[in-house]
């Protein structure tokens, strides 16, 4: 009785280790469980969207190569275009603000447009849920959203829930891909940009399981929203983060510091001006964090040193840096890349993919 006992224990174990992304062992060899994959956090807010994603889901046979998994996540990005009508993905900006202003022009603002509903049914307003690669010590932050001007208040008041982001705060954390876990990440989006979104974050994410040296640990993913933060309680926090010799060089020679915090949402908050495509939900911040006191070392919004346009480099530095081939990946699905504009001077804001603005 004790060894079956023990035998189901054990298979269980490795059930649960198999579902939950498990160990590097396992990379590449099953497909991750059916709760990991994208999809709306409720499907009843569009339905046709819901459907939609769900037959993109990318494939993962074993043994996959890496040019196999390109061919299959661009005949999926093809197909969502396909379905979704959409030649370049700027229209998808033109109809969203069509739709906002039929009734006479107005600022634009998330809080307004994601209650809508389109012409042809289904909310303008989702959640999507997509994998993410995680550090194994990271742990879940709540975020909150309004139609505020500063991210303070958003913090402090706590208006309504957006979704959730990871926090890690050790860099040895952050750089043992072979550690990281497999899990959700939860954000607001434009429902017509949904697929693509989802079909980008899970192409992250397979690369990662089917080579455990490319995992991405995608902790913040931002879309729809006018100001977001994390609230503004549970007391100071640090973290470990790279700082540089300068501010806008080449050099890679870096050190660790260690950063405090007063709360999270010192950390996790953002407000948007009213012509950015975050306010109509067409937009993806990947790994934005605001960490201040440090030279250009971790993945900020904005950065003015050459040395980020090393990507790759960048990101065996940290981890939470995004590698060229994400970027490339993203410009697959239609969306523009930082480097193809600026605030100004040479201003680049790293973390932000979106559909453009003409």
């Amino acid at each position: 009785m004790a060894g079956r006992h023990a035998a189901r224990v054990l298979l269980w174990g490795l059930f649960l280790a198999v579902a939950l992304g498990g160990p590097a062992a396992w990379a590449g060899s099953r497909p991750p469980s059916p709760a990991l994959r994208p999809q709306l956090v409720d499907p009843a807010a569009n339905p046709a969207i819901a459907r939609l994603v769900l037959q993109l889901y990318l494939r993962y046979d074993p043994g996959l190569t890496a040019e196999e998994r390109d061919r299959d996540f661009l005949a999926k990005v093809r197909l969502a275009r396909d379905r979704l009508e959409l030649g370049r993905l700027v229209d998808l900006r033109r109809q969203s603000l069509a739709l906002m202003n039929a009734h006479g022009p107005r600022e634009p603002s998330w809080e307004y447009l994601r209650r809508r509903t389109w012409p042809q049914g289904g909310r303008v307003g989702v959640t999507l849920s997509a994998p993410v690669w995680v550090p194994s010590q990271a742990r879940r932050v709540p975020t909150y959203a309004g139609f505020e001007k500063r991210w303070e208040t958003v913090a402090q008041t706590l208006p309504r829930p957006s979704g959730y982001v990871w926090f890690a705060p050790l860099m040895s954390d952050i750089n043992d891909k072979t550690s990281y876990r497999a899990e959700q990440i939860h954000f607001e989006i434009n429902s017509r940009f949904a697929p693509l979104a989802a079909l980008l974050l899970e192409y992250i994410f397979r690369e990662g399981w089917y080579e455990p040296a490319r995992r991405v640990p995608l902790m913040v993913v931002r879309g729809g929203e006018d100001t977001y933060a994390a609230p503004a309680y549970g007391g100071p926090v640090t973290a470990q983060v790279l700082s540089f010799p300068d501010e806008e060089g080449a050099s890679l020679a870096a050190q660790v510091v260690t950063v405090s915090l007063p709360h999270l949402a010192a950390l996790y908050h953002g407000r948007h001006a009213p012509s950015s495509n975050h306010r109509l939900g067409l937009a993806l911040d990947l790994n934005d964090f605001n960490y201040p006191g440090v030279l250009d070392g971790p993945p900020n919004p904005i950065s003015r040193a050459l040395r980020q346009f090393d990507r790759d480099a960048m990101h065996r530095l940290d981890a939470r840096h995004l590698p060229g081939w994400v970027y490339r990946a993203a410009k697959w699905v239609g969306l523009r890349l930082p480097q193809e504009w600026t605030y100004y001077g040479y201003h680049t804001d790293w973390a932000h993919l979106d559909v453009g603005t003409k």
